[in-house]
């Protein structure tokens, strides 16, 4: 249940806090889209102290139960100011995989799981992510084949690819989905198990992406022997817990249009300040019209994602909000920003200016790293198809 709605008076102070800590605890450098992972032990160092802020003074897990360090006064509200507040001042903002970690383990871990593994989320000692994906099973998670063998003392050894695992290089722990019934098929014997990384038989695997950082891994568990108190659930319980944390997550990415705003005021200074043929690129017809639809359509997926507050805090959400939340901004994000990365290459600039230099940098990289938005936290496809079925009730085929 959460604390009374605050007054906008409340709000404003809670902003004014926000504002006052990133600018007090915020890692020097900038946070850049493609390139969120650390790429020096100094910037590791510097995210983890920062997200332990986060969570010490209480903007971040403010959600949690009092018991495990949540706030007893924290509304939704506050958890949108925070992201705002994050996205506007550039400042890294908190991985999302151990957003779902924690919450899969609130709602489906065990006391003594609990007890051991969120303070140790709170503090940023550990660093979480999610072992779902695998070659032949993308956004298809159902089609998971790493497998698990229970042993007579209960512990599981764990066999099996995964891969496309951001922040798998320097994580602590994962999140696993694995096949535990052999004879099962699709969403059927699947479980959820607490994998440290530091594991023997855990081996992972950096990929380079288009915009020449290492962002996501392949992990390869071989002869992985995990305890059985490693077990988050019960066995076979693995698909909805796991569905009930991408929910999550989901919502969360497009909790991200923040990001739009941003896009297209980059896309602005881009337009302003660069000319074609001798003239501003905003005063061509065509370029301002598109300029206009594209933060018109920024606009359409922020007004949905305050709706969806709204219908939250007032305890009417609806089924497939966050699907649509998260597909109505990674769309967006990839139609700016393939259009502002367009745009960069055809106008003239005075090469003395930082800010546009600046500007279309940001939309190169947001660009490059569009993609993964659409398919990360599942793809659109199969968002699209999430709503067909759970909000359209179409039949399936």
């Amino acid at each position: 249940m959460s604390a009374r709605r605050p007054t906008q008076a409340e709000l404003a102070e809670f902003r004014d806090r926000v504002r006052a800590h990133i600018a007090e605890h915020a890692p020097a450098f900038e946070a850049r889209e493609g390139h969120r992972a650390p790429e020096t032990p100094e910037q590791e160092a510097a995210l983890r102290t920062w997200f332990a802020s986060l969570f010490a003074a209480g903007f971040v897990g403010a959600d949690w139960p009092v018991e495990y360090g949540g706030r007893a006064d924290h509304h939704p509200l506050h958890d949108r100011i925070v992201s705002e507040e994050i996205l506007r001042a550039r400042a890294p903002r908190p991985v999302d995989q151990v957003n779902l970690a924690a919450h899969v383990l609130l709602h489906f871990g065990s006391d003594a799981q609990k007890a051991a593994l969120l303070p140790r989320i709170r503090s940023s000692e550990h660093v979480w992510c999610q072992l779902l994906s695998e070659p032949d099973a993308g956004s298809d998670i159902a089609a998971v084949r790493c497998r698990g063998t229970r042993c007579d003392d209960g512990s599981w050894v764990l066999d099996g690819q995964k891969t496309w695992i951001t922040d798998g290089h320097w994580a602590d722990m994962g999140l696993a989905l694995i096949r535990t019934d052999p004879a099962s098929s699709r969403h059927h014997g699947l479980s959820v198990l607490v994998v440290p990384l530091d594991s023997p038989g855990v081996e992972v695997r950096p990929i380079r992406t288009i915009n020449d950082a290492i962002e996501v891994n392949e992990v390869w568990l071989e002869g992985v022997r995990v305890s059985a108190d490693n077990l988050v659930g019960e066995p076979g319980q693995g698909w909805s817990i796991i569905m009930t944390g991408l929910d999550f997550e989901r919502f969360g990415i497009g909790g991200n249009v923040v990001l739009l705003e941003l896009l297209v005021d980059d896309l602005v200074t881009v337009a302003e300040h660069g000319t074609i043929d001798g003239v501003p690129a905003l005063r061509h017809a065509d370029i301002r019209q598109t300029v206009a639809e594209l933060a018109v359509e920024a606009e359409v997926a922020k007004a949905f994602i305050d709706d969806h507050v709204e219908r939250m805090v007032a305890g009417a959400e609806q089924v497939g909000d966050g699907s649509i939340a998260k597909l109505s901004f990674a769309e967006t994000y990839h139609r700016v920003s393939a259009y502002g990365a367009q745009l960069s290459t055809m106008v003239c600039t005075v090469a003395a200016d930082p800010a546009v230099a600046l500007a279309k940098q940001r939309l190169r990289e947001c660009w490059l790293w569009s993609r993964a938005y659409t398919i990360s936290g599942g793809s659109s496809e199969m968002m699209r198809n999430i709503l067909a079925k759970r909000r359209l009730l179409l039949p399936g085929g």
